[in-house]
């Protein structure tokens, strides 16, 4: 019976760290498969509803934002058309306090659309789970899980890993 617990909790523990470890990415390996990077499929409010997918264009963390103690992501899409055209802003616990696989909660958050003349098209809010894949001295890989946004423009669903630059402050 001894034998029987001492093996499952072996098991146990093998199966809990290798499901922990898929959401961990080495930027080597991210950019080997371009599958696994982050991106959103847009489905527009138009009368004539389409599905397209956008990415984020040089997404960046600075350590030292304008909120004291807290970092800041920024990233755009590369969109020319006005629904695909969009900003994320989030500020977030200090990067140097954080660790990979630590979940980001932001303290302030917002997707917009910059071509966009409708307020209704920025949203404070998100689906999902944004964590932190891997780090090291001058980058940052988030793990977007499934995170939704949602507002005037259409439904918006990113998933997959965002490599970012680290800065130590805002440009």
């Amino acid at each position: 019976m001894k034998r029987f617990l001492i093996i499952s909790c072996y098991a146990i523990a093998l199966i809990l760290t290798s499901c922990s470890k898929a959401s961990y990415i080495s930027p080597d390996e991210l950019f080997k498969d371009s599958s696994k990077a982050a991106k959103t499929t847009i489905t527009t409010k138009s009368e004539e509803a389409e599905t397209t997918v956008a990415t984020f264009n040089s997404p960046v963390i600075t350590k030292r934002s304008d909120m004291a103690g807290k970092s800041h992501l920024m990233a755009h899409s590369s969109g020319k058309m006005v629904y695909d055209t969009f900003f994320l802003s989030m500020y977030f616990e200090n990067i140097d306090n954080l660790k990979v696989g630590n979940t980001l909660i932001p303290d302030k958050f917002m997707f917009s659309f910059i071509l966009s003349s409708n307020s209704d098209a920025t949203t404070y809010t998100y689906d999902g789970t944004i964590s932190i894949a891997d780090k090291g001295e001058d980058y940052v890989i988030l793990h977007f899980d499934k995170v939704g946004f949602s507002c005037s423009m259409g439904e918006y669903l990113t998933d997959g890993y965002l490599y970012c630059t680290l800065v130590d402050t805002e440009p």
